[in-house]
C-alpha cells in the first residue's frame, strides 16, 4: 500500500491535473477554475495496466480528464440502448468513453416482460456499465445541466439516492428531477439526505442519450396509483403486486366480490410492450398460479385497453387481427377504443376520499364503460421528454462559437449577443438533430448553428432527415452508426443515417408470436420479394427467442437466459415474491 500511494504521488507531480472548485447551484455562486493541484490525484493501476483518475475536494467532486493521453473523451449520457451501445463500440484508441447515468447497468428490455412473469431472473437481462473487460469509464450521477461554451455538464451524484429503478410515481409538475425520492412539494425535506454530491464533467464530445419517460396524458390518478414498465424497478412491482393480489384473494377475510376485483389485472397500451406483458402474465397465471390456487380456479382475468381501435397497430392488418383473435381464445379480454379517465384506490362506487391502500383493489374508471374494480393496473402507453431534455436544455446562455457551424451566415457579435435556445420538435419536445445527430441551436430570428461536439440518440432526439421508430432496433442502429463515423472521422463526408428496418416482433401468449417482415420499395424493386409479409404461431415464436437470445449482449447472460427457459420447462417458474 505505501508503495502504491508513492507511485500515485510521484505521477501526480509529474502529471498536475486541474480541479474545479464547485458550488451547489442553491448557493448561488458560479462555478470558477481552481489552480492547479498536483497531489490531489490518486492513480490506480486495472488489471490490464491502464489508469484511472479521480479527484476530489471538500467542497464537492469533479471528473478529471487526463490531459496526458492523447485521446478525446467522449462523455455520454445515459446507460440505455444508445448509451451503451455507443461506449461499446468506440475505439478505445482514439476515444476516453466516459457513461454517465443515475443506474449502473444497461437494461437487454424486450425481455424484460419476462422477469415480470417470473421466466427469467432479473440479472439475467442485466449488463453491468463497469466491465473488468472494456476500457469505458463510468459516474452513477445525473446530469443537470450543460454548458455548451465551457464544454461541461453538472451532474448530482445519485449513488445513495432512491427511485432510480423505477418509474416516477410523482406526477410531472410536483417533481423537479425523473429520479428520486418520491416526495411531493412541501415535503422534501422528509429526504434530504438523498440529496447527491454536485460537480462538473469536462467533455470533447458529448451525446445525449437520456431516453423518455412513461406518459400519463395527465390522467388523473395514474401517476400516483398505476405501475409502469420501462426498468427493473417496475418489474419487481408488477411481479410483486400480482403474487400479494393473490395472496389476498385467499384471505379469509376477503369478500367474494373484493376476491374479483383483486383478481382482475388491467394493463393499459396494446403496444408491443403491453401485448408481451399480458400474454406473459396470462401464460403465467393460467398454468402456476392455478396450479397454486385451485380455490381461485375461473376468477383471474386479464384486459388490455387501448385507444386505438387495434392492437399492434404497427403491424399488417392480417397480423394484428390474428394477434387480437389469439388472444381473446387465450381469455385476454381485449378492449380497443377505449379511453381512460381515471385511476384511484378502492372499489366502484366507494365514496371519497380515496387514499392508497393495497390491502384492497383500484377502480379504473374508462369512458365507455364506467368505473371497474381492478388488483393492478399497469401503465405502458406514450412516452413524453425526460426533464432534463425538456427543462434543463432549453435557452443557450452564452454562445458556443468555437463549438458549432453557422447555417447560411457568419459569426458575428450579433450574432453571438443574441438569444439562442436549443432547436426541438414542436409539441413532442425532442431534440431536433441533423442527419449526423448533432444537436441545434435556434436564435429568435431564426438562426440555426450546428454544435459540432454534442451528439443526440435514441428517443430523445429526431433527426431532421426523418425519424425512425421510437424501438430499441432504431436505438442500437443509431449508436453503431455515430460511433463508427467517429471512429474513422469521416461523419461530415458520409450520408446521413438511414434507418433499416429489420423487422419487428411480439409475443402474444401461449408459445405464439408475431414476426413483420420489412418489404420496403429500393429502386422499385420490392425487397425481401421471396420472403412472406410476416410469421405467426409457434414459427415466429421460435424466432422470437432465438433472436433474442442472440441479441442478448454477453455470453454469460446469453448462456443464463437459455439454462433459464430450459430449466422452466423442466421445473415450472418462479413464484418468490420480492
Amino acid at each position: 500500500m505505501e508503495a502504491l500511494t508513492l507511485r500515485a504521488v510521484r505521477l501526480s507531480a509529474r502529471r498536475p491535473q486541474r480541479l474545479l472548485a464547485l458550488r451547489t447551484p442553491s448557493a448561488g455562486t458560479r462555478v470558477r477554475p481552481a489552480r492547479w493541484a498536483s497531489t490531489s490525484a490518486l492513480v490506480l493501476d486495472k488489471r490490464e495496466g491502464s489508469k484511472r483518475t479521480l479527484a476530489t475536494k471538500a467542497t464537492g467532486s469533479a471528473a478529471i480528464a487526463d490531459q496526458q493521453s492523447g485521446k478525446e473523451r467522449v462523455v455520454i449520457l445515459g446507460s440505455g440502448w444508445g448509451g451503451y451501445t455507443l461506449s461499446r463500440h468506440l475505439s478505445p484508441t482514439q476515444y476516453k468513453p466516459l457513461v454517465i447515468s443515475p443506474r449502473s447497468y444497461f437494461v437487454f428490455t424486450p425481455l424484460l416482460t419476462e422477469t415480470a412473469a417470473g421466466n427469467l431472473d432479473f440479472s439475467n437481462i442485466v449488463e453491468p456499465v463497469r466491465d473488468k473487460k472494456s476500457q469505458v469509464d463510468f459516474i452513477q450521477a445525473a446530469a443537470r445541466s450543460v454548458d455548451f461554451k465551457r464544454k461541461v455538464v453538472v451532474c448530482e451524484a445519485s449513488v445513495i439516492r432512491s427511485g432510480v429503478t423505477e418509474s416516477p410515481r410523482t406526477d410531472e409538475h410536483e417533481r423537479p428531477f425523473d429520479e428520486g425520492p418520491e416526495t411531493k412539494k412541501g415535503y422534501e425535506q422528509l429526504r434530504k439526505w438523498e440529496e447527491g454530491q454536485i460537480f462538473e464533467v469536462p467533455y470533447d464530445k458529448l451525446v445525449i442519450s437520456v431516453g423518455c419517460v412513461s406518459k400519463t396524458f395527465r390522467t388523473p390518478g395514474v401517476r400516483e396509483n398505476a405501475m409502469f414498465f420501462k426498468d427493473i424497478g417496475d418489474s419487481k412491482r408488477v411481479k410483486r403486486r400480482v403474487r400479494e393480489c393473490f395472496e389476498l384473494a385467499v384471505l379469509p377475510t376477503t369478500t367474494p366480490e373484493m376476491r374479483e376485483y383483486l383478481l382482475h389485472f388491467a394493463i393499459v397500451g396494446a403496444g408491443p410492450t403491453g401485448t408481451e406483458l399480458s400474454a406473459a402474465l396470462r401464460d403465467f397465471i393460467s398454468t402456476e398460479m392455478m396450479t397454486l390456487y385451485p380455490s381461485l380456479k375461473g376468477i383471474p382475468k386479464l384486459t388490455l385497453y387501448d385507444v386505438a381501435p387495434k392492437v399492434l397497430s404497427m403491424f399488417d392488418e392480417s397480423l394484428s387481427r390474428y394477434a387480437m383473435e389469439t388472444m381473446t381464445k387465450d381469455g385476454i379480454e381485449i378492449k380497443t377504443s377505449h379511453h381512460v379517465e381515471s385511476l384511484r384506490w378502492g372499489p366502484p362506487g366507494k365514496p371519497g376520499p380515496h387514499e392508497m391502500d393495497p390491502k384492497y383493489c383500484l377502480t379504473i374508471k374508462t369512458k365507455e364503460e364506467g368505473e371497474v374494480g381492478i388488483g393492478m393496473c399497469v401503465w405502458v402507453t406514450g412516452n413524453a421528454m425526460n426533464k432534463f431534455v425538456g427543462r434543463s436544455l432549453t435557452d443557450v446562455n452564452e454562445f458556443p462559437s468555437s463549438s458549432v457551424v453557422l447555417k447560411g451566415s457568419e459569426i458575428t457579435p450579433e450574432v453571438e449577443s443574441a438569444k439562442w435556445h436549443v432547436k426541438k420538435v414542436p409539441r413532442i419536445g425532442a431534440l431536433l438533430v441533423d442527419g449526423r445527430f448533432r444537436v441545434q441551436l435556434e436564435s429568435e430570428d431564426g438562426k440555426t448553428a450546428v454544435l459540432q461536439d454534442v451528439f443526440a440518440i435514441g428517443d430523445n432526439a429526431m433527426p431532421e432527415t426523418g425519424a425512425p421508430p421510437a424501438t430499441a432496433q432504431a436505438t442500437n442502429q443509431e449508436a453503431r452508426w455515430l460511433a463508427a463515423r467517429l471512429n474513422k472521422g469521416d461523419l461530415e463526408q458520409s450520408p446521413p443515417f438511414s434507418f433499416r428496418n429489420l423487422g419487428t416482433l411480439a409475443y402474444i401468449g401461449n408459445a405464439k408470436a408475431l414476426m413483420q417482415i420489412p418489404h420496403e420499395q429500393v429502386d422499385g424493386n420490392r425487397k425481401n420479394s421471396l420472403l412472406p409479409h410476416g410469421l405467426k404461431g409457434r414459427t415466429a415464436w421460435l424466432v422470437w427467442k432465438f433472436a433474442y437470445l442472440s441479441m442478448t449482449v454477453s455470453w454469460r447472460n446469453k448462456t443464463r437466459i437459455a439454462f433459464r427457459w430450459v430449466v422452466n420447462r423442466l421445473f415450472g417458474r418462479d413464484v418468490s415474491r420480492f
